[in-house]
């Protein structure tokens, strides 16, 4: 008997042209869908008894550390993935994997290294929040984004900033965050933000290597510039 058991929910027929992930990826761009409907995008299609979005949504609850862990035999097993589903499962899985072997291998050792991570991340005309954690070595353990916000502002709880640092095991991490109008100066909020964080961080043994806020003309280095 299977431990799987995807959701019931609405077949990609039933929703409105606009609301079709496809649709939805043309107009609003990859970086503004849900995995739910990145999983819908790549599977394409459903069965019989299981819809694209019935199985995508059971693929977005496994997540993908336990998906990684299961052989093709057990994807295929998932009602309504099969052996062919299977098989783009674990392509797309061992992309993901690679991808992340290459970033942790990267060094940070100056704040443009940092840009260079980061910046191709940022696809939106609005605030987004990354913390990247280091290892002992100053090697990426993680990017996450942590937070999308406005044109002209970016909030996050500190526990959810520092909770990917604790998880991926990092000793130090970093802060970057864009500000869309260009000008890469901090304001008076980014400044009490960064030591809120750096405060909570040493709590838990952790340091707050630097803040870096990317604008159209350049950088801002809350290290170089003494602020840290």
């Amino acid at each position: 008997m299977s431990i799987y058991k995807p959701k019931k929910g609405k077949s990609i027929k039933e929703l409105p042209k606009d609301l079709l992930p496809r649709e939805r990826m043309k107009k609003e761009g990859a970086q503004n869908l849900s995995q739910e409907e990145l999983w819908a995008i790549i599977l394409g299609s459903g069965t019989k008894n299981f819809s694209v979005l019935q199985i995508a949504s059971e693929l977005t609850r496994l997540g993908f550390e336990k998906l990684q862990n299961l052989s093709l035999e057990e994807l295929s097993k998932i009602p309504g993935v099969g052996k062919v589903k299977a098989l783009t499962i674990k392509a797309v899985l061992e992309l993901c994997r690679r991808h992340l072997s290459e970033e942790n291998q990267k060094e940070v050792k100056h704040p443009r290294h940092v840009v260079e991570i980061v910046k191709p991340l940022i696809r939106t005309k609005k605030e987004h929040l990354f913390v990247v954690g280091l290892n002992i070595s100053q090697k990426v353990v993680n990017v996450d984004l942590i937070a999308l916000g406005s044109v002209n502002t970016v909030y996050a709880p500190t526990r959810e900033v520092l909770q990917p640092v604790v998880k991926n095991g990092a000793l130090f991490f970093i802060l970057v965050h864009n500000h869309p109008d260009g000008n890469s100066h901090p304001s008076k909020e980014d400044i009490l933000f960064t030591r809120k964080i750096e405060q909570a961080a040493q709590l838990l043994d952790l340091e707050l290597l630097d803040h870096v806020i990317i604008g159209e003309d350049g950088y801002f280095s809350f290290k170089e510039n003494g602020l840290l």
